[in-house]
Formats: structure tokens, sequence, C-alpha cells
């Protein structure tokens, strides 16, 4: 068994405390309506203002919660409170219940459709929100999420959750995906620590049973993005792609789940989805994770998007710390290494949306209707988290 230096790996706290959040609280806070603007350019000037998008909305509240309860700025509290209120003001559906999928700037509805996926970013960011900075409104609202999730969307037959409903609450899409899923998980557990509850653990359960043994190609042991709605693989969206983004934040959230639940599936599936990357997905010559590639083979899209080598972060490490095998700590040295040095902008801060493969700059906007602090905040909260383990350290 090898052991690493786990105090020689960087730990990215001060990274995200001076090169991240402080662009984001430099250029991405509306002064005007409240809430955020997430349409911002490399240098962090507005591209696109009409509208607000639930998902980038409750990532930036949760990276400002997460960013105080690491150190931060004391006024980053009121950044994420602000934002919170014109969420909670203008996201929520008071007539039909549920959150709206966008508003315009100044909040009026703009998508009106009902999507599980945006609901789980309530869920996960109303809650830790809650855990970081206390409050009781949001707690509430993030346990109301959820009844809204497991009564709407929640697939009661086959198990899992649909994609979509409108307004009214007339099912859209009743097919299954990977990703939904990953973060409805995600929710699941986000408000069981706040919550300190055990109430949330049958479907944290049912949702990890899914993962592993409806969404794996058993013959390469990697993951699967899209299912019909009886669970069926849906082949013609699916392409024959793999997503190794999705395949490392499944393993990670599997294993997060093993550390409670000790389940042999569990970890046999992450450890699978984990080394499916090693062996198609992670760049050894210029560093990184590539995003997609046919089953099987070498990948073939092979750009480095900033989200994916985010899921490498606390996957990596935290699976270097479960099996204690050394290929997953020089993978997570080899990602995160990448990252400082290509995907962070050193000149403006935050980091780029992607390079190519050799890590020159490719898409250099800092913010999007998907973009925002979430994913780079919460891989360094959790590269933080998993360094201070000190009964790990040699």
């Amino acid at each position: 068994m090898t052991t690493a230096r786990l105090d020689s790996a960087p730990d990215l706290r001060e990274h995200l405390l001076t090169r991240v959040l402080p662009f984001w609280a430099d250029h991405g806070i509306d002064q005007e309506s409240g809430g955020y603007i997430t349409h911002l350019a490399r240098d962090g000037s507005v591209t696109d203002a009409r509208h607000k998008h639930l998902v980038t909305q409750t990532r930036m509240v949760y990276s400002f919660a997460a960013g105080v309860a690491l150190g931060g700025p004391p006024e980053w509290a009121n950044l994420a409170r602000q934002g919170l209120d014109f969420l909670l003001r203008w996201f929520r559906d008071v007539e039909h219940d549920g959150w709206f999928w966008s508003v315009s700037r100044r909040g009026s509805p703009h998508e009106t459709a009902k999507r599980t996926y945006g609901h789980a970013f309530a869920t996960y960011a109303l809650a830790e929100y809650a855990r970081l900075l206390g409050d009781s409104r949001a707690l509430a609202s993030a346990i109301h999420t959820w009844s809204v999730i497991l009564d709407r969307f929640w697939d009661p037959e086959r198990g899992g959750v649909i994609e979509a409903c409108d307004r009214g609450w007339e099912p859209t899409d009743r097919g299954h995906t990977m990703g939904t899923h990953l973060h409805t998980l995600e929710a699941l557990l986000a408000l069981s620590e706040a919550t300190n509850s055990e109430v949330y653990w049958p479907h944290v359960r049912a949702v990890a049973d899914l993962i592993a043994r409806r969404m794996v190609e058993a013959q390469h042991r990697c993951g699967l993005e899209r299912f019909l709605p009886d669970w069926e693989e849906d082949v013609a969206s699916n392409r024959g792609l793999v997503n190794y983004g999705h395949n490392l934040e499944a393993a990670w959230l599997l294993l997060r789940v093993d550390e409670v639940e000790n389940v042999a599936t569990y970890r046999h599936t992450a450890k699978g989805f984990l080394d499916y990357v090693l062996r198609y997905g992670i760049d050894t010559t210029y560093g990184g994770v590539f995003s997609h590639g046919p089953l099987g083979a070498q990948a073939s899209v092979r750009q480095k998007i900033w989200w994916v080598q985010t899921e490498a972060l606390p996957a990596f490490l935290l699976a270097y710390l479960v099996f204690r095998e050394a290929r997953y700590w020089d993978a997570f040295r080899n990602v995160v290494g990448f990252c400082l040095r290509c995907l962070h902008d050193p000149e403006y801060g935050e980091w780029y949306h992607s390079t190519e493969e050799d890590g020159t700059p490719r898409e250099t906007a800092k913010g999007s209707a998907w973009k925002a602090a979430y994913h780079v905040t919460q891989a360094c909260w959790y590269v933080h988290r998993y360094l201070s383990r000190t009964a790990a350290k040699p």
C-alpha cells in the first residue's frame, strides 16, 4: 500500500478565497435588481443581463456561503443573503408551487417549466446556505422543495426522478438522466447534513442504487447518460459516447454514500467509473481530463472543460483516501496541476470555460447560464476538507 504525502498537495482554500470568489464579488452582483449577473466575459464585463437562471442563481448563493464558511470576508454573507432574497422572492411559483427555470433580470417569470435539475439545485443551495450560515427560512424552503420533488418528479412505479413538467405539473419528459440523478443525490446529502436527520437516507440509498444498478454499462463498467421512462438505455441520445465528468461525479457521490452505508456495490461501481476514466479519459501528456469518448475507446472530444476537472479533483482524492492506490493520488495531482496551470486565469482570476487539448485557452468566458462559481467552489471546499483529515496524513 502506497502512502502519499497529503501535505504536499496544494490546498485550494486560499485559491478559492483570493483568485475565484473575489472575481464574482467584483463583477457578478446585480446592484440594481438583486441576485447575480452570470454572463461574464474573461475580464468580468457583462455579456448578457437579460435573464437569470435558477441553476446559476442557486449556485452563487451556495458559493458565497461556502466562501464565508472557509474564512472569506464577512461581507460575502451579505452577497449570499441578497441572492437568497432574490431567489425566494422571484423564482418561486406562488400559484402552482415549485421554481421557475428562469426569470427576467428584475424577476418576472421567463421560462416557467419545472425541471428536476433546477429543483435539485434549489434544494442543495438552500440546505447548504442554512447549514453554513444558519437560516431557518432557507432550511424550511429546502425541506419543502424536496417534498415537491418527491411529489411531482419522483416515479413511484419505476423509481428515480423524471426530467421535467410544465408549469402546472403535467409531465413533459418522463425520461431519466444520470446528471439529474447525481444532483438529486447531492441535494439529499446536503439536506441530510443540514437537518442532521436520517429521514432522507432511504431516498439517498434509492438514488445510489439506481446509479449502481441501472446506469452502468456492464462490459466496460462505465456510466451511461440517458434512459427511457422504463429505464432502458436511450441509445439514440447516448450516441455511444461516455461523459467522463459524470462518471467522476457519480464515483465521488457513491463513495460519499458508502462512507456512511458501507455498501460494497457502491465502492465497486465507483471504482469501475474511476478506472474507466483513468484508462480512456485522462491526459497523461498535458494533464487534465478530456470531455467525451466512444464506449471502450480513447477520448474523441479532447477539449478540457472546467467542470469536468472540478469533478475529478474530489473524486480522485477521496478514491485515494478510500482505496489507498497510488494511481488515484497521481490522477489527482495530474488534474490539480493542470487546473492551476492552464484553466486558472492569472490575469483576471477565476477559471476559463475550457482549453484545447494542450491547455491553450479555448473558451475564455467566466460565466454563462450554466457556469458560475459553484463547481470550482465545491471542488476547493472538498479538497480542503479531505486534505484536512488528520487521520489520513502520514
